[in-house]
């Protein structure tokens, strides 16, 4: 999981992604704000701990998925792009119980060139 999230830093070269991940997102979600609300949905929307996750298919189709606990889209064949933790423990200090506040924080700190290299 680590390594899954070392997308994300202080140092990012753009706020949208842009090359094959950008097209890649207008694609398959219509446009970039589409997919930031789906990821949002998705990351909100998990009862309990767990992951939102970015991932392609072997047909080179992007998904959102949601997992719980320690679960992760390679069980269901996809390839991960980026995931986002959202157990409580990852944003309590910063949001305390307002986990859609830290999910909106992400698009801060997300370095694109890194999560489109793993395409």
């Amino acid at each position: 999981d680590f390594c899954l999230s070392r997308g994300l830093g202080d140092v990012y070269k753009r706020q949208e992604p842009a090359g094959k991940l950008g097209e890649a997102i207008k694609r398959d979600f219509g446009s970039f704000e589409n997919f930031k609300k789906e990821f949002k949905a998705a990351a909100v929307g998990l009862f309990g701990s767990g992951w939102a996750w970015l991932s392609v298919d072997k047909d080179g189709k992007l998904k959102i998925t949601k997992e719980g606990n320690g679960s992760n889209p390679v069980r269901a064949g996809l390839k991960p792009l980026l995931g986002f933790d959202v157990w409580e423990h990852s944003y309590y200090l910063d949001y305390q119980n307002r986990r859609a506040d830290h999910v909106n924080a992400l698009w801060d700190i997300i370095d694109w060139d890194v999560v489109e290299k793993r395409m």
